[in-house]
């Protein structure tokens, strides 16, 4: 088993490491790390990943809701919000 490794950022990767972690008021190797933790953190058995608590939490809110009010959301409606958000995001990093 590898005792670690070390990986290369080019430098546009290396500039947006600096800056989000000055914007979160971390040192970039800290903030890296704890975001390789957030993603790799959850991996269990079989590298089957668990779902974020916050999804969960999420999913539990709207099946709640739809039991409550018997209230559903159109596919349609669902895929058009989808992909207007995942537009805006793609935009914003342009």
């Amino acid at each position: 088993m590898a005792d670690g490794f070390d990986i290369h950022l080019n430098e546009d990767q290396a500039r947006r490491l600096k800056a989000a972690a000055e914007a979160a008021g971390m040192e970039p190797t800290v903030y890296a790390l704890q975001a390789l933790e957030d993603v790799i953190g959850d991996i269990g058995v079989a590298g089957v990943s668990e779902y974020p608590a916050v999804w969960v939490a999420e999913d539990e809110e709207r099946w709640a809701e739809y039991e409550r009010t018997g209230v559903t959301i159109p596919l349609d409606d669902a895929l058009r919000d989808f992909h207007a958000n995942l537009e805006r995001r793609l935009a914003e990093k342009a």
